[in-house]
């Protein structure tokens, strides 16, 4: 008799006392083609975006839970990242602050309320790597966009191509390198 997994969710932290939270940017490393940046940008010039230049798609993951730097690094070799045709940084939870440059980071992220499967899954393959289990574990997509966009049609053509205001959230902001 096989036994069953156990389908408790991993501890809250005490009162008062927040988990670290981890965001993993993997993308494709730069002399590869990204077809899936193509198709964005062809739909946001599709939508009148002509000033958009180029356009660049990352995956997001955020971890939640009592992690370190180590274990993070591990998780992206081991399991997020396909270290021939991919890169990964470790991403800052707050966006930089503005200083006009032509760089922009459009984040798209299941709303809470949205259960992420993919996020789900990632934190079993973790707990089976060896790691603690976490509380959370997100996925979102990074767009980078070059050109002088200007910000509100970019927000506004972004909502309508690149996510679903019903089950997404987004946020754009200035990409620093």
């Amino acid at each position: 008799m096989s036994e069953k997994p156990s389908l408790k969710a991993p501890k809250a932290p005490p009162p008062g006392r927040v988990s670290p939270r981890y965001i993993v940017d993997v993308r494709l490393k730069s002399d590869f083609s990204d077809a899936e940046g193509a198709a964005a940008l062809a739909l946001l010039h599709g939508l009148g975006l002509n000033t958009a230049r180029d356009c660049r798609v990352s995956q997001l993951y955020e971890l939640r839970g009592p992690l370190n730097q180590g274990h993070i690094h591990t998780a992206a070799r081991e399991l997020l990242c396909d270290q021939v045709t991919q890169e990964f940084r470790l991403a800052s939870a707050a966006p930089p602050p503005s200083n006009g440059m032509n760089r922009w980071r459009v984040e798209v992220w299941l709303k809470d309320s949205v259960t992420d499967t993919v996020g789900e899954s990632v934190s079993q393959a973790l707990r089976d790597l060896g790691l603690p289990p976490l509380e959370s574990v997100r996925r979102g997509k990074a767009y980078l966009i070059g050109g002088k966009c200007n910000r509100t049609q970019l927000e506004n053509t972004a909502a309508r191509c690149l996510a679903n205001p019903v089950v997404h959230r987004l946020t754009v902001s200035e990409e620093h390198p």
